[in-house]
């Protein structure tokens, strides 16, 4: 497993502040960690894994090693009291490439003139598919720099998720339409393919043990499969 090497800073925002690093091949990446939350870490992989396997646009990402005295070492760790990202019994982050040169998408409709529609309607759907709420007008959770990136799935397969708010307040709700049926259609059925093979048994299997014994009681495998079954029957969405 790759290691982080250094620790350049962490987030003064977001409500996850993750940690700016750089990993042994002298790449950027943003960090999170237990800090987060377990839930919070297997849904970053899970959806991170959906998403590249469907094509969407998404920063590399890994599961790195940190070690706990870079760790206290790089973040100041007397003087500058900042989230736990590892511990002594569980030294692993989930790291995303660092978009360089994007821009947080504040305005869609002029941010995004330039990006295919369909693409947006596809990105749209995903969120529905993995119950993600967290791609909102206040919080886009989109990057762009003449291409896009979406980042940020800490908060997927959100137990108390709503259809209807979810349709209310995504960013890319006035994109939702622009997918012809037929692409639609093969998106939902290469969704649900992941979801009935053995593609996240897969990747559930490549997270850290001490991740799997968790996230066994805060987010069960069983969990997301039927979260994503249902999303992928045409009239649920």
């Amino acid at each position: 497993m790759n290691q982080v090497k250094s620790i350049l800073k962490v987030s003064e925002q977001g409500v996850s502040r993750p940690y700016l690093c750089t990993d042994e091949d002298d790449r950027i990446r943003w960090c999170k960690g237990c800090h987060t939350g377990f839930r919070s870490v297997i849904s970053e992989w899970i959806c991170a894994c959906m998403a590249r396997r469907l094509n969407l646009p998404i920063p590399d990402f890994a599961i790195l090693n940190l070690d706990v005295a870079i760790f206290r070492q790089g973040r100041g760790y007397q003087a500058n009291p900042v989230p736990e990202i590892v511990t002594d019994f569980n030294p692993y982050v989930f790291a995303s490439l660092d978009a360089e040169g994007c821009k947080d998408v504040v305005d869609p409709q002029f941010d995004l003139r330039h990006i295919d529609k369909a693409l947006l309607a596809k990105i749209y759907l995903f969120d529905r598919l993995i119950h993600n709420t967290d791609r909102t007008d206040f919080n886009s959770n989109l990057l762009v720099n003449g291409h896009i990136y979406i980042i940020d799935h800490n908060n997927a397969f959100d137990p108390g998720f709503s259809a209807h708010d979810f349709e209310a307040s995504h960013i890319l709700r006035a994109y939702r339409d622009a997918m012809p049926e037929a692409e639609r259609a093969e998106f939902l059925r290469k969704a649900a393919e992941l979801a009935n093979e053995a593609f996240l048994e897969e990747m559930w299997s490549e997270m850290p043990e001490e991740w799997i014994d968790i996230g066994n009681d805060v987010l069960p495998l069983s969990s997301v499969k039927n979260i994503i079954k249902e999303g992928c029957d045409a009239d649920a969405v």
